[in-house]
């Protein structure tokens, strides 16, 4: 699975992608539209930490081009269990 460091296994990875899926189904059902969506990161985050997942915002990743030069940074979403996800 590109983007992952795979340290959890397979069956893991599907675990937590199938609770962060639903997860943010139940706050789009909640919340509905018309929010900033910081209000739904901030959601999210709190949810999944109240499921046991450990999560970090706004994770700083450094951009690279194709040649390796460096072209800016990017805050990423979420830090997760070990691994990153990718928006």
């Amino acid at each position: 699975m590109k983007g992952i460091e795979m340290m959890q296994s397979e069956d893991e990875i599907r675990r937590i992608c199938d609770l962060i899926r639903e997860t943010a189904f139940a706050i789009h059902k909640y919340f509905r539209s018309g929010h900033l969506e910081k209000v739904y990161e901030n959601a999210l985050v709190n949810r999944l930490r109240k499921a046991g997942l450990q999560v970090e915002q706004q994770w700083p990743l450094k951009v690279f081009d194709e040649d390796g030069t460096p072209v800016g940074d990017y805050l990423q979403i979420s830090l997760l269990q070990d691994f990153w996800l990718s928006n």
